[in-house]
């Protein structure tokens, strides 16, 4: 009983199956390069979300001390995404990120600046940027803006 056809392995085999390599990896090269680019697309977005994570967790220490307010909290969190490669003079209005403040007193009412804020006011920061403004690939597929990436963090002011 033969297992292998030695025929398949002589050097004139290779004459027949010459261009099959190159077709085959021509079908492949595309799905391979969509993969490839896919795991850099979820790596790039899992990285934003930790830079957006890390401002919003900031700018809301910031919020929650005694002398702070909206104006020092919008601060810090642009300064956190300016460090980060995002371009600080495009972010807050919405051409690039938005940082939105919402402090609330221990009754429930809505209050303008964290700075009026009495201890026991929960502070709310919540920092987003467009993914089409993060992405290689998505700004072909999304118009601009379309889809915001955010993280929300809420503490209570000392």
């Amino acid at each position: 009983m033969k297992l292998l056809n030695m025929n398949y392995f002589r050097k004139g085999s290779s004459k027949r199956r010459s261009g099959s390599a190159t077709v085959e990896f021509a079908l492949v090269a595309p799905f391979m390069a969509m993969i490839l680019m896919g795991t850099f697309e979820l790596g790039r977005a899992m990285m934003v979300k930790s830079i957006l994570s890390d401002a919003a967790r900031k700018a809301c220490r910031t919020g929650i001390k005694r002398d702070k307010g909206n104006s020092d909290i919008v601060a810090e969190a642009i300064n956190v995404m300016n460090d980060n490669g995002f371009d600080s003079s495009k972010f807050n209005p919405n051409s690039l990120g938005t940082v939105n403040v919402v402090v609330t007193d221990p009754n429930g009412n809505v209050l303008d600046d964290s700075l009026d804020a009495p201890s026991g006011s929960v502070v709310s920061v919540q920092v987003g940027i467009p993914v089409s403004s993060t992405t290689w690939v998505a700004p072909f597929y999304l118009t601009s803006g379309s889809t915001l990436e955010s993280e929300t963090l809420v503490m209570m002011k000392q």
